[in-house]
């Protein structure tokens, strides 16, 4: 009986593990004044993929910060408190910061 019980309510915790659980690979969209930027996940390499402008951009993770691999491109950094991402200048400083929207990645693996 209590097999049977316990049968009937995994459907019921599953659906809401998976509600409440975060979106793992998540690929940010965020629209500054400058331009919109979506940032794809990080590989295993601790390389991003940007698009700036509409142009895919190679990036490097560095803690929280997304350094880019070429000049005039924007840095950007993750604020997790806050869950917005800000851009920063050249000498690091925030010149705008904005709240992103977050969806799964449909890239697998």
């Amino acid at each position: 009986m209590i097999l049977h019980v316990a049968l009937l309510l995994m459907p019921i915790s599953l659906a809401l593990a998976a509600e409440t659980d975060p979106v793992a690979n998540p690929v940010f969209t965020c629209q500054f004044k400058a331009g919109r930027i979506v940032i794809e996940q990080a590989n295993a390499a601790g390389e991003v993929t940007v698009e700036v402008d509409g142009k895919a951009r190679q990036y490097a993770l560095q803690e929280r910060k997304l350094v880019p691999r070429d000049q005039g491109l924007p840095t950007l950094l993750f604020q997790p408190d806050l869950k917005q991402w800000q851009w920063l200048n050249e000498q690091g400083e925030p010149i705008e910061s904005t709240v992103c929207t977050e969806k799964p990645s449909l890239k697998t693996g």
